[in-house]
């Protein structure tokens, strides 16, 4: 899980973090993300409220990565709310299409894991197709523990078809 410390610092969180909107890269390709930061690389970096523009000179580039100045979301800055999935305090926009604060797609995923078991979304029980792992969520006719499974097959079937 990427949420127990700063994505600038890599010091373990010991106050809020800041879930700001980030581009990750790897080579050539670019995408769009959700980071947290430490309060501290989040002050450093954040938007004179009085001119609304951030100083020149401030680094928001981490390894991979750059920040933008505005925390995810488009409403007022709510006040510290813990993550629903592990706790941690987590401070962001109050944006309507955000429903849930979760630090990271972890927690989110966790959640929607035990929200469907409670639904009584058991899962089929059988091995997964890829890894042999016991499907224990989703639907009852599951062939695949987790989405990355489910890659993992499709990118198999692939490679094995012959190329014209």
């Amino acid at each position: 899980m990427r949420g127990d410390k700063c994505a600038m610092c890599g010091d373990p969180f010991n106050g809020p973090a800041y879930l700001v909107n980030a581009t990750r890269w790897k080579g050539r390709r670019r995408w769009g993300t959700r980071e947290l930061i430490c309060e501290a690389d989040y002050l450093r970096g954040r938007p004179d409220p009085e001119t609304n523009t951030v100083p020149l000179d401030v680094d928001r580039t981490g390894d991979h990565f750059q920040w933008h100045p505005r925390p995810t979301g488009r409403g007022d800055l709510l006040p510290p709310t813990p993550c629903e999935g592990c706790g941690l305090l987590v401070v962001r926009h109050g944006d309507p299409l955000l429903k849930r604060v979760t630090c990271s797609a972890s927690c989110l995923t966790s959640l929607s894991d035990s929200r469907n078991a409670a639904r009584g979304n058991k899962g089929s029980g059988k091995p997964c197709e890829t890894c042999d792992q016991p499907i224990t969520t989703g639907r009852a006719d599951s062939r695949y523990c987790k989405p990355a499974c489910r890659q993992k097959a499709y990118r198999r079937r692939t490679a094995a078809r012959p190329h014209v």
